[in-house]
């Protein structure tokens, strides 16, 4: 045993010495930055994609950046402003508009459809939007996958009515039809 510990223990001691030799006359690496002048350090970076700007240039370039942010709140807040004070026009046609769409709604509109192997939640969505059972595609999909009903999605005849909200139609979709 002691055998073994002597001759690993000088081979430990030869690989550090031919590794010191090595660095110390046979190292290839690029010189030491303290022996660059600060022009040739310059045109190094800059040869390499970089930009190299002095203190006072990096200072007058950051405020120029907080002023460009400033002056664009102060667009946002004055063109909110401009918004909040135009005429009530525009106000009265809302509300045409939102009574109509209410009317709209009040036609309960009831639809069957079916469900085959390789539909997928978005064609499910789609189908849904296109029969003007639901309003968000992307709001239906994210509800079905937040609230964990779309590996439950089950295959048959389904009938939706577009009274019914996104829990209702998940349920229905994941209780199975029998047909």
């Amino acid at each position: 045993m002691k055998h073994s510990i002597r001759f690993f223990s000088i081979g430990l001691f030869t690989a550090s010495f031919l590794l010191l030799v090595f660095y110390l006359f046979f190292d290839t690496s690029e010189e030491n930055i303290d022996h660059f002048s600060t022009e040739e350090l310059i045109l190094k970076i800059e040869e390499d994609g970089y930009r190299v700007i002095t203190d006072d240039e990096f200072i007058s370039y950051s405020l120029y950046v907080e002023e460009e942010k400033q002056k664009q709140n102060e667009k946002e807040t004055s063109t909110a402003k401009k918004d909040e004070d135009k005429p009530k026009k525009k106000d009265k046609q809302e509300k045409k508009d939102k009574q109509e769409k209410k009317e709209d709604k009040d036609e309960v509109k009831k639809v069957e459809f079916t469900i085959d192997e390789g539909f997928f939640i978005p064609d499910i969505a789609d189908l849904l939007v296109e029969k003007e059972i639901i309003d968000d595609r992307q709001k239906f999909i994210d509800y079905l996958e937040d609230n964990d009903y779309s590996p439950y999605i089950q295959l048959g005849t389904f009938e939706v009515t577009s009274d019914m909200n996104l829990k209702e139609i998940a349920e229905a979709l994941t209780t199975y039809p029998g047909n």
